[in-house]
């Protein structure tokens, strides 16, 4: 089972940043198949994590759409 990833606890940037690294490593075609692949679980893991931490904001972004009668109501982004 494995254990909901907060915003708190992980750094999204950091994480982007350490994907992006593992991919140029994947694609450089000198390493070794099993640290190509042991690479490659890792950037899965860490792809994994950031997607739970964007379904987190988007659940928490909220958009002020006006209504044909120009009132205003506040709607989840995922609700449009």
């Amino acid at each position: 089972m494995s254990k909901k990833v907060t915003k708190t606890s992980f750094n999204f940037e950091d994480n982007i940043t350490k994907l992006t690294g593992i991919i140029e490593q994947i694609e450089d075609s000198q390493i070794p198949l099993d640290t190509a692949i042991s690479l490659y679980k890792e950037g899965v893991t860490i792809a994994t994590k950031c997607e739970d931490i964007l379904t987190q904001y988007e659940e928490e972004v909220h958009i002020l759409q006006k209504n044909a009668d120009n009132t205003f109501i506040l709607k989840r982004f995922g609700d449009l």
